[in-house]
């Protein structure tokens, strides 16, 4: 049974998908969790008060730190050619504004949403309300929200509670889910 796959979230500075202000990837391998990486990155944007009252991250937080363009390989390091969960596809959407603002190809990876993941290995019970917080919650996994590294992990331990809920493993759900 494939459990190997890595979990990205992403933080964003304002309104803007491409704003994106921190990135987080854990790596599982046959189930177990791996490699955590995080990074805060300067998304040379403003920040509106409703994304720092979340997540806490200001301009003063990202002032040392890389922009989107200079931690890039260290992403595609960790992300490339991987079967990569994000909950919902708004970090897809904001990896690849992000990239297209920098004039740099979008990550290749075979993308998995944790929330259709859910959805379909619970049927009805995450029709309407499959936020990470209420998923992660039913299903006993602790985590620091708005933290891209622990939403990453969030989602990633939804998918393994999917995989042993449904014993689908995560080449199953690729094919369910990309039918």
């Amino acid at each position: 049974m494939n459990l190997t796959f890595n979990a990205i979230d992403v933080e964003t500075a304002n309104a803007s998908p491409a704003s994106i202000c921190q990135i987080g990837v854990v790596h599982f391998r046959e189930g177990k969790i791996q490699d955590r990486w995080s990074t805060l990155v300067d998304p040379e944007e403003g920040f509106h008060w409703f994304n720092v009252d979340l997540h806490g991250i200001d301009a003063g937080t990202v002032e040392c730190s890389g922009t989107f363009a200079e931690v890039y390989d260290d992403l595609l390091d960790r992300a490339e050619g991987s079967a990569l969960v994000s909950h919902t596809s708004f970090d897809r959407i904001a990896l690849e504004g992000a990239a297209e603002k920098y004039g740099l190809a979008p990550i290749s990876a075979t993308w998995l949403d944790s929330a259709v993941i859910a959805r379909r290995a619970w049927r009805g019970r995450y029709r309407r309300r499959w936020s990470l917080a209420r998923i992660a919650g039913d299903l006993g996994i602790a985590f620091e929200h708005h933290s891209a590294v622990e939403d990453a992990r969030a989602a990633g331990e939804i998918v393994l509670h999917a995989c042993e809920h449904a014993g689908v493993d995560i080449d199953g759900w690729i094919r369910r889910v990309k039918a």
